[in-house]
């Protein structure tokens, strides 16, 4: 041992990740009202995860979906650092691969979910939030 220290993340709690399935719930309904077809909920590759994969129209469309408390100041496509988008990224190529999927137009979208001040639930969408380039 160097007697370096090792930073650890901590696991996610069994309630962050009952606020996450709600969220990623609560995403999945909104689109559905807007006519897309949810093809997968919580995509999951040895490289990542996915929250949604869902076909708007002829663009099929990978989901990060941050459910917030509050509203945050800034942009949700930041919150989303390098490393997450990658794994998106690598994630959205698997499940293009493993499903055969070509010549097709792909984006990557974030749902933002947060209360507001009266206390109801407020869903933001940021289309094309970034994408292979910017990934």
């Amino acid at each position: 041992m160097d007697g370096g220290i090792i930073a650890v993340k901590p696991a996610m709690g069994a309630e962050s990740k009952d606020i996450g399935k709600k969220g990623e719930s609560a995403a999945a309904q909104y689109l559905e009202k807007l006519g897309w077809r949810i093809a997968e909920l919580n995509y999951r590759t040895t490289r990542g995860e996915i929250d949604i994969v869902a076909w708007d129209s002829d663009m099929l469309v990978f989901v990060e979906v941050k459910n917030y408390s509050a509203r945050s100041f800034y942009l949700p496509s930041f919150a989303i650092d390098k490393n997450k988008r990658q794994c998106i990224i690598r994630s959205a190529k698997i499940y293009l691969f493993r499903n055969n999927i070509r010549d097709t137009n792909c984006r990557f979208d974030v749902i933002t979910i947060y209360k507001d001040y009266n206390g109801g639930r407020k869903i933001e969408h940021y289309k094309n939030a970034f994408d292979i380039g910017r990934g």
